[in-house]
């Protein structure tokens, strides 16, 4: 049997740094210094996509680079993308979509259309693999969400290869289902996700987006809380913490525990002004899965369908938290303690006898997620 094979959290991170400079040959050049002995490289593994929908595509530019392992890593092929800065607006969009992956979840657009654009280049390379066992798929930041697609998508159409999933600061890819099917697929202990505490991307998309795997590992690295919040999302700051923490286990030591449900009750019970901070943002999507938890319990209805519709998530999500409110005496408390602590952190005065209606819910919801994206914009203008 095969033995485990993974690459540690230096080398993995050192990729998912030095892909960004494939974009021209002085890049590659320094590439080639850096990891000549380990990989097969050359301007002919490097892969063009575009980002952007249906009816306006952006420019093409370097995304992703394919390539083959050489010396120790003979046997093993590597798929790296980039942290095109073109996505922060597609992931930071109130307006955003859902498309089918091509592998049958659903996944955000954006990322649906910039993945499509290199999967005939990953088709071919995948053909063409002889004598390897298994295939590293690396990416930061928004590389890491296509990092994400390509994994599964190996996975699922080449079940005799081994696939092994690194992601640096990447934000949610898809709705439960893929997060579920995809770890399913590829096993939770062959997804690194790693993030900074204080990195805003992997807090977007929020709800119904969520993050693989589910159930399994993930490597949380504590930043600097006085820290600017974006300045722990740069692919720099992510080498030095792996660098300095060496090995996974020692990165692993720092997973949170999940909320318990008494926590986020107690939390939504609470008065008192709520910082801005990434402890609340995590608390507040906590909560948030929580009350929405409880009302589908209570009503059976489903929020997110596969039904076409010209209401957006955020639409959808805030009438049916106004509906909750209808319902029951109990359900609209928790409705109201949730609205109340985000409205809190955007400085928004909820009080007892506020009329939750589905305009004000989804003005507080489109507040709060606005203030998340505009740190997703900062982090975006300098990813490396």
């Amino acid at each position: 049997m095969m033995s485990d094979i993974e690459l540690d959290p230096v080398f993995s991170s050192g990729l998912a740094r030095w892909v960004y400079f494939i974009k021209d040959s002085a890049g590659m050049q320094l590439i080639r210094a850096k990891f000549g002995k380990s990989l097969v490289l050359d301007a002919k593994n490097v892969v063009s996509g575009t980002t952007g929908g249906l009816f306006i595509v952006k420019k093409s530019k370097a995304m992703a680079m394919l390539t083959l392992g050489q010396g120790e890593y003979k046997g093993q092929a590597f798929i790296l993308y980039t942290g095109t800065t073109d996505l922060y607006d597609t992931v930071t969009d109130l307006n955003t979509g859902i498309k089918t992956s091509h592998t049958g979840s659903p996944i955000h657009q954006g990322f649906y259309y910039a993945f499509d654009s290199t999967l005939m280049e990953l088709r071919q390379f995948v053909s063409r693999l002889q004598a390897v066992h298994t295939v590293h798929c690396v990416g930061h930041s928004l590389g890491g969400a296509l990092a994400a697609l390509a994994a599964d998508w190996v996975r699922k159409n080449n079940a005799s290869l081994r696939v092994k999933l690194y992601t640096f600061g990447s934000p949610r890819v898809g709705l439960e289902m893929f997060a579920k099917t995809s770890t399913t697929r590829l096993l939770a202990q062959n997804i690194y996700r790693v993030y900074h505490k204080t990195d805003p991307v992997p807090m977007v998309p929020t709800w119904p987006f969520f993050h693989a795997p589910t159930g399994g590992t993930d490597y949380l690295i504590h930043s600097p809380m006085g820290a600017i919040p974006w300045e722990y999302h740069r692919m720099r700051h992510y080498a030095e913490s792996a660098k300095k923490a060496g090995s996974w286990s020692t990165i692993q030591n720092n997973r949170p525990k999940t909320y318990l449900d008494s926590t986020v009750e107690q939390w939504l019970e609470s008065e008192g002004v709520v910082a801005f901070t990434a402890n609340s943002l995590e608390l507040v999507n906590a909560a948030l899965l929580y009350v929405i938890k409880k009302v589908l319990h209570a009503t059976g209805v489903v929020l997110v369908g596969a039904a076409a519709t010209t209401l957006t998530l955020l639409d959808r999500l805030a009438i049916f938290l106004a509906k909750a409110v209808e319902v029951s005496a109990e359900l609209s408390r928790w409705v109201y303690y949730l609205v109340r602590k985000m409205a809190s952190m955007v400085g928004i005065v909820v009080k007892e006898g506020t009329s939750l209606t589905v305009a004000f819910i989804r003005l507080v919801f489109t507040r709060l997620y606005e203030r998340v994206a505009n740190m997703v914009r900062q982090a975006g203008r300098d990813p490396q």
